[in-house]
């Protein structure tokens, strides 16, 4: 058997999926004409692509390593309240190698997001539903499995024009025990 705990930091580049939401935020916020623009600045659809480190316990195994892919969400902004939901998925490099290997090939969570919207940023809490698709790898031969999980994290957005933003998050994930039995090759 083999749990997981888990936990990644990642920066993503994000840009509305609506063209509506261009140009919302003001070049300066001491011009008061545009300061209602700002209050729905952070409403609508958005996609982007992410990068981040993760790093985590698997019974023995501390695997680590890079990973890279995409995230998706909408919020919903009420006076300087964020409300959201957002998933992502990811191809990682997160593993483990030696006389046994174990690694962590997929990662992907869906999440709802709380946040305190201020001039050009938000910070936020999140959490929710993860999983990851894990593999392992002996002298008696391998196995995979997809781990179900759930997870919880906080983070940063700020907006760099009317239409990108980039964000920081802090996710940590814990998923389901399961039980890894390797099988060797068997030749016909």
């Amino acid at each position: 058997m083999r749990s997981l705990n888990f936990a990644a930091a990642a920066a993503a580049l994000v840009l509305p999926a609506e063209a509506g939401r261009g140009g919302a935020f003001p070049n300066s916020y001491s011009d008061q004409a545009l300061a209602p623009a700002v209050q729905e600045a952070w409403t609508g659809f958005y996609v982007g692509g992410l990068v981040g480190y993760g790093f985590g316990d698997a019974d023995g195994f501390e695997p680590d390593g890079f990973l890279g892919g995409l995230t998706a969400g909408f919020n919903y902004q009420i006076d300087q309240f964020l409300f959201g939901v957002e998933g992502d998925v990811a191809y990682t490099g997160i593993s483990e190698e030696g006389a046994e290997d174990f690694s962590m090939d997929w990662v992907g969570t869906m999440r709802g997001r709380i946040g305190y919207a201020f001039d050009r940023f938000v910070v936020f809490g999140t959490g929710g539903f993860a999983w990851t698709a894990a593999e392992y790898d002996g002298a008696g031969g391998d196995d995979d499995n997809l781990h179900g999980g759930w997870t919880d994290g906080g983070g940063i957005e700020a907006a760099l024009t009317g239409n990108i933003s980039a964000k920081f998050d802090y996710l940590y994930m814990n998923f389901s025990e399961e039980l890894y039995a390797p099988v060797g090759d068997i030749e016909p």
